[in-house]
């Protein structure tokens, strides 16, 4: 069951949002957790386009890697000595970015007026996030925000390492598909119609006649053709935009040859380093839960970390809620268990981080290294076939020829 809540933050500051949770006790409890007093509790008001609801954001105005320098330089000057607003009037001053400069004055003068900077990083959650905000909290609670920002500044990196590498992975074979496509489309627009004109009026193969068909077809709808290849991309853009959509979707790629590999274990991955972090951070594990469902993106793994937080809520073990799913791996729920049992979760979640980290290389070699001779032949066998067709007539006069 879904509850609708309002109420304030730790830092004062109003927030509103649904949680899941079987009866309103539980969602009492997980609030806690989330550090949010609520003044409003209900059940969710079913609404009959909720379903169709689009998310039009377009990211953060800070790129990953202005984040990642901006921790970095923050961490030192922080271990340094230099104070909270010091380091953030030397960072604003070199900033290059007119909005993120912005952010950093205003966090700044929120602190000189008593606030914390975990208060003034919540004003922007879509620029630093919720793994970031939480961890600066943590550091500052516990006076250790120069290890805390260290923590996430290497957090980051490994994240834009990951990122990185799945872009690689999905980039060649794509690049290589639209080459492929406007190669066939070339040569039905220009070679074969050229081929066509030796023949004249002769009678022609049916293999030939059928391929001219469709010359002559990709000639006369060009402009729609290409038309819709710009409209698929934008289209399925614009449909997975929809939470709905994403319910259907996200559950298949998971099975897709290769890539539901590379999909699961770049989650597995940004999962077991992000929740390490926060636990070493000394971030609640139920945040720590609610943080990780965010970050990964794919819904059928959301789901799965979703009901690991609500087993932990109710005392059940991490692992029970993680397997029932069965997209996460048998070795990371062992490993996840064996950290439980032994109060060692964090560093067994950093092993299973490393390890997934070499899974996610050998899963981006494994489809660079298969994708590429398979689209090749593919596309060999297109253009094979195109030529063959038309050259058969050229063939059959040979044979003829020979023949008499």
């Amino acid at each position: 069951m879904r509850y609708e809540y309002q109420g304030y933050s730790r830092a004062k500051q109003k927030v509103s949002g649904v949680v899941e949770a079987q009866d309103e006790v539980e969602a009492r409890v997980k609030l806690r957790a989330m550090q949010v007093r609520p003044d409003l509790i209900r059940v969710e008001r079913k609404n009959p386009f909720k379903s169709f609801k689009i998310n039009t954001s377009f990211g953060s105005p800070v790129k990953l890697k202005q984040l990642i320098v901006f921790t970095r330089q923050f961490s030192s000057l922080i271990d340094s000595g230099v104070s909270v607003v010091q380091a953030l009037d030397l960072l604003e001053q070199q900033e290059s970015n007119k909005t993120f400069k912005k952010i950093l004055e205003t966090v700044k003068t929120g602190i000189e007026s008593g606030g914390t900077l975990s208060a003034g990083l919540e004003k922007y959650p879509h620029v630093f996030g919720e793994f970031f905000i939480r961890v600066v909290e943590a550091g500052e609670i516990s006076g250790t925000l120069d290890k805390s920002l260290k923590s996430i500044g290497i957090q980051l990196e490994k994240l834009a390492k990951l990122k990185s590498k799945v872009i690689k992975a999905l980039t060649y074979p794509a690049l290589t598909l639209v080459a492929s496509i406007l190669a066939v489309i070339f040569l039905l627009l220009k070679v074969i119609p050229e081929i066509s004109k030796l023949y004249g009026s002769s009678k022609l193969p049916e293999i030939t006649v059928f391929v001219l068909d469709i010359s002559k077809n990709v000639q006369n709808n060009i402009g729609m053709i290409l038309a819709v290849a710009f409209a698929l991309p934008m289209g399925f853009t614009f449909l997975y935009r929809i939470p709905s959509f994403r319910e259907f979707w996200d559950p298949l790629v998971l099975k897709i040859p290769l890539f539901g590999t590379l999909a699961v274990r770049s989650s597995v991955s940004r999962f077991s380093t992000t929740l390490a972090t926060l636990v070493s951070s000394g971030v609640p594990l139920l945040t720590g839960f609610e943080i990780c469902a965010k970050v990964i993106s794919n819904r059928a793994l959301q789901k799965s970390i979703k009901r690991a937080s609500l087993g932990v809520s109710e005392g059940k073990s991490i692992v029970d809620g993680l397997s029932v799913s069965g997209h996460f791996p048998p070795m990371v729920i062992h490993m996840i268990g064996i950290g439980e049992m032994t109060g060692r979760l964090d560093e067994l979640l950093s092993k299973v981080a490393e390890i997934y980290d070499d899974e996610v290389d050998n899963a981006v070699d494994a489809i660079t290294s298969l994708l590429q001779p398979l689209l090749i032949m593919g596309v060999g066998g297109i253009i094979l076939f195109l030529m063959i067709a038309m050259y058969m007539p050229i063939f059959s006069l040979g044979d003829k020829m020979s023949a008499g």
